[in-house]
């Protein structure tokens, strides 16, 4: 993340809860998929490390569906591409870089009793709901790795994702 960011800050605001990397690690190594919130991060995502283990980069912001969804229901289209992808995100990873309603509407599908992701990566920038959501994860007791405070982005999320692919190639290496 700092190389990526060229900002040693993020030594200081990004957290994992225990157990996070492996949960990650894991996952990848179990082929689940990995569901994001724009198209950047699932672009930025290196799937040639996935490609060994059958897991998937998956996005659904952009689906004439969920537009549709997000329209009639008066929300964003990240926040109904969460609801999309809660049936293929089951044990799988769900990183967000970018949209704050994403990570707002999918801890509340998870709360509601809806799937259950083995790691969330909750990481969106900005100004507006990015420190509320990200404090919402902090008190969720969910696994996962986020940022403190307003910095995040989708090039942090990616650089999440494919740090957890190498270090699940390197440990499928490490077992022959």
């Amino acid at each position: 993340v700092i190389h990526t960011s060229a900002d040693f800050e993020f030594k200081d605001i990004l957290k994992f809860t225990p157990g996070a990397v492996e949960a990650g690690v894991r996952a990848i190594r179990e082929g689940r998929n990995i569901i994001t919130d724009v198209r950047m991060v699932e672009a930025g995502i290196m799937k040639y490390r996935l490609d060994p283990f059958g897991a998937k980069a998956l996005c659904f912001s952009s689906d004439k569906s969920v537009t549709e969804a997000a329209s009639a229901q008066g929300m964003t289209k990240t926040a109904a591409s969460m609801r999309k992808a809660a049936e293929v995100m089951e044990g799988g990873i769900v990183a967000i870089g970018n949209a704050p309603t994403a990570l707002s509407e999918l801890l509340r599908l998870i709360a509601s009793g809806g799937p259950n992701p083995a790691l969330i990566i909750g990481v969106p920038v900005g100004f507006v709901g990015a420190v509320e959501a990200k404090e919402e994860l902090e008190k969720s007791g969910l696994t996962a790795i986020y940022t403190k405070g307003r910095k995040g982005g989708s090039t942090i999320a990616v650089a999440i994702v494919n740090a957890l692919a190498i270090l699940a190639a390197e440990a499928e290496a490490g077992k022959a």
